[in-house]
């Protein structure tokens, strides 16, 4: 036989619900008196993000990225219908050098004028594997 659900608190009442969690929170949370009772927020509870500097290698690549992305800009998909010897040499030439098609048209297209940076020539896949 199941056992009946545990009916949860019905915390509409904020105040109320607040109230019946102060003693509990005195008990638990170190610093805190049953006398500390203020409406101004903790930055410890606050819910902002506090501003200390990346530390691990991860969220270093993260900005990385991020840094990379906004200097990109947008980026829009687009087809072009090429003829297969074109697209295999292409292909080919980009195996040979162990690169991708993409980053090898992105740098036929540098050196033909198109405005292509820099970042654009940025493998992001190959800058997390080698965090």
């Amino acid at each position: 036989m199941k056992k009946p659900a545990v009916q949860l608190p019905n915390i509409e009442d904020d105040a109320a619900f607040a109230a019946r969690l102060r003693p509990l929170s005195s008990k638990i949370l170190p610093g805190r008196s049953e006398s500390h009772h203020s409406d101004a927020p903790d930055m410890r509870t606050s819910g902002f993000p506090d501003n200390r500097q990346p530390e691990t290698p991860r969220q270093m690549a993260a900005l990385r990225r991020d840094e990379i992305e906004a200097k990109r800009g947008p980026k829009k998909r687009y087809e072009y219908v090429l003829p297969a010897r074109v697209g295999d040499a292409l292909a080919n030439e980009a195996r040979k050098n162990g690169v991708s098609a993409t980053f090898r048209l992105l740098q036929v297209l540098r050196d033909a004028g198109y405005p292509v940076i820099h970042e654009d020539l940025l493998d992001l896949r190959l800058e997390r594997a080698r965090k």
